[in-house]
């Protein structure tokens, strides 16, 4: 029973990091690209969702680090067990965790000390986040490669996906005018990101599983290849977008942006889920090759 409870909790937890890391560093991204065409009511809301979700992402990666010691003494009571608690400080699951949370608390000093070297404290933030997540799992497979490789996926990925609550904010914004042109842009930028993200995840993938037959003969596989699907929707609905809803925007301003709105909305359930994948993929699952 109680290691049931953990399989379970690990892999809600690391979706939890996933959503707030890609949502955190994807708004930063996107407000580095575009910021000269927000509004001041855009750019308080970008400025509030990266407070929000590094608050959010700093109490995540706080309960992560509990979960450390409660994983190595194998039932829940163990995460306020302080001799399990100072144990975490030296493994590398528990260093990824003050990683991470210390990203969190660097970006959220950025936001609430904006005249004391913001950029500095947002890129030291970011840094610390990316690697948290490359001293621990899959990534270590091969060293430095496998590093770099998900480190570009991530970025890649948060530019992607941590665009959908901006975009749709300026979507439901009536007074907000420059939503055509960061559209626009948005779309070349992400031609780039995306083909960087697809190589990047093609190869990883395949390090991971070996071979095609891994994809179909494997629980891991299958979820894998369920992954892939997911993503394959993802890109053709935004393919739609670039191509027929952006462009509709110069038609019918007002319901090109109702439309464009429901499209990022069913991108974010689609990505949600992708997430959730992912989440079990590193948290509960053995690959093929047996890692």
């Amino acid at each position: 029973m109680i290691f049931d409870v953990w399989t379970i909790l690990n892999p809600i937890l690391r979706t939890f990091i996933y959503f707030s890391v890609l949502t955190t560093i994807g708004t930063i991204l996107f407000s580095l690209h575009f910021s000269n065409f927000f509004d001041n009511i855009v750019k308080v809301y970008c400025q509030n969702l990266i407070k929000k979700f590094s608050i959010f992402g700093l109490f995540i990666g706080l309960l992560v680090f509990l979960s450390v010691a409660g994983n190595l003494g194998g039932d829940f009571q163990s995460v306020i067990d302080i001799s399990l608690i100072m144990l975490s400080f030296e493994t590398l699951s528990g260093k990824s965790a003050i990683l991470l949370t210390t990203g969190f608390i660097l970006i959220i000093f950025s936001i609430l000390n904006d005249k004391f070297f913001p950029v500095l404290f947002k890129t030291l933030g970011i840094l610390s986040i990316l690697f948290s997540f490359v001293i621990i799992g899959h990534s270590t497979l091969k060293g430095i490669s496998t590093q770099t490789l998900l480190i570009l996926h991530i970025i890649c990925i948060s530019f992607w996906l941590g665009s959908f609550l901006p975009l749709r904010y300026m979507c439901i914004n009536k007074n907000f005018r420059n939503l055509i042109v960061i559209s626009e842009k948005f779309g070349f930028y992400a031609i780039f990101y995306v083909a960087i993200l697809v190589i990047v995840g093609l190869v990883f993938s395949y390090i991971l599983v070996g071979n095609i037959d891994g994809l179909f003969s494997t629980i891991y596989g299958n979820i894998l290849l369920l992954k892939f699907i997911l993503v394959s929707i993802l890109l053709s609905i935004g393919a739609l977008n670039k191509l027929r809803l952006v462009p509709y925007l110069k038609i019918d301003y007002q319901v090109g942006k109702y439309k464009l709105k429901k499209s990022i909305e069913i991108e974010g359930i689609i990505s949600l889920i992708i997430l959730i994948l992912t989440s079990i993929l590193t948290t509960s699952l053995p690959t093929p090759m047996g890692i």
